[in-house]
């Protein structure tokens, strides 16, 4: 079964494909008002106001894509599948010049593929006129733009580069929930010591929830984070697009054999840069996509910013837990650290591995581990076995087990190679320290 997702970019955008009565379809709206399918503001219009400029053609294409497949993942439930995971999904795109876009499409499908593990069919056709938004007042000239989510990769980020003295456009990305005060409490500190050059566009991207019981996986979150980047970048007329991830987090080499292939998420992953980077080449879109931090695990992030006391004044306030709103199932305060997921036991191991305060989890693994069999152990019992088949590896198997995730430049693999095994020492350092039963 093909899924058929319509998107209307524009008030007069009234396009819909000729299909069969029964042939599943969902629309999304963008830039249009009043749309009960719209994701949210008009992102150019937002990007207009704050940048002064509006980004090109092509870098609001792309958004546009992105946002379209970021609603479509979220709203196409995976049991709708033969298989129960595997979504055919055609997309219909409005851009500027479809003549551009159309070399491309192979090579966009098979992106979205590796991200999403579905099937990906793009149509792109000519996009209806749409009043230029209005302008605001140009900020002063910014050549770096960082991706910023409200954790803590991103945090040692932020405060590298605006510890260099030049201005940084901070680019965040949120949904209902919890993500926005989030942000918005790590940034009043940056601030406050940074002042005006720390400019930040945060931008809300929700697809509506009525419409459909969804996936909450989110796999193509990046490119939809990576797309915004990219505009507030042209928009700004900056030449570099930073993205402050930890070598093994970008790898997501699976823990355990149940999680091989897109049951792990890779959301930074080389090849998924590698795809990116061709792509804004063959658009003429001079944007450098940095992973400075990719031969560098979460501890040794933290261990060598550049302002340690504003590190660790500001790392409390960051957010890495995958479910920071689940502490309402376990009598605690939502939006707090749970504990027990993989995000939230890296970033302990990190946070160990620099010397500095752990922080609060609802549920502490360092007083007490958790029965096996139940939830909260889950991820523990993955790492650990994760850990015990990586001890006698081979330098070869260890490169094997890397390769695995997917194609990576030859140049990278010794060095990605040797920051999965880092990090997987540094996670195994705090397991070590977990009580046994």
């Amino acid at each position: 079964m093909t899924w058929h997702v319509i998107t209307r970019v524009g008030d007069t955008d009234a396009f819909e494909p000729v299909l069969a009565l029964t042939a599943p379809r969902l629309f999304i709206g963008l830039r249009r008002a009043g749309d009960p399918f719209a994701l949210g503001p008009d992102i150019v219009r937002q990007i207009a106001q704050s940048a002064g400029a509006v980004p090109a053609d092509t870098a609001i294409d792309l958004l546009t894509l992105a946002e379209a497949a970021f609603a479509a993942d979220l709203r196409i439930p995976r049991d709708t599948a033969s298989d129960r995971w595997t979504r055919s999904i055609r997309l219909y795109l409005p851009v500027s010049a479809p003549a551009v876009w159309t070399p491309l499409r192979a090579q966009l499908q098979a992106l979205l593929g590796f991200l999403t593990g579905d099937e990906w069919d793009l149509e792109f056709r000519a996009q209806p006129a749409l009043t230029p938004p209005t302008l605001g007042t140009a900020p002063p000239a910014t050549s770096t733009v960082c991706l910023f989510s409200g954790g803590l990769d991103s945090l040692v980020a932020g405060i590298d580069l605006l510890s260099q003295g030049s201005p940084v456009a901070l680019v965040g990305h949120y949904g209902a929930g919890m993500t926005s005060p989030i942000q918005e409490r790590v940034l009043t500190p940056l601030r406050g010591r940074f002042g005006p050059a720390l400019r930040d566009f945060r931008f809300f991207v929700q697809p509506p929830k009525e419409h459909s019981a969804g996936e909450s996986s989110m796999r193509s979150r990046s490119i939809l984070f990576l797309a915004l980047g990219i505009a507030v970048a042209s928009a700004l007329n900056a030449n570099r697009l930073v993205v402050g991830e930890n070598g093994l987090i970008s790898l997501n080499v699976p823990l355990t054999f149940s999680r091989l292939g897109t049951n792990s998420t890779r959301t930074t992953h080389p090849h998924v840069l590698v795809m990116l980077r061709e792509t804004l080449h063959f658009l003429g879109l001079t944007i450098d996509v940095d992973l400075p931090y990719r031969f560098q695990t979460k501890g040794e992030m933290l261990a060598s910013t550049q302002d340690p006391t504003l590190l660790a004044a500001t790392a409390p306030l960051t957010m890495s837990c995958s479910h920071p709103e689940i502490g309402r199932y376990h009598g605690a305060t939502p939006g707090n650290h749970c504990g027990y997921c993989v995000p939230c036991i890296i970033r302990r191991a990190a946070l160990m591995r620099a010397g500095m305060a752990h922080g609060t989890y609802d549920v502490d693994l360092l007083q007490r581990r958790p029965g096996i069999g139940t939830g909260t152990a889950a991820d523990l019992r993955a790492f650990e076995m994760a850990i015990e088949r990586f001890r006698p590896l081979s330098r070869t198997a260890q490169v094997a087990a890397v390769l695995a995730t997917g194609p990576i430049p030859d140049a990278d693999i010794a060095d990605y190679t040797d920051v999965y095994a880092r990090g997987m020492v540094e996670v195994e350092t705090l397991l070590q320290a977990i009580p046994r039963v």
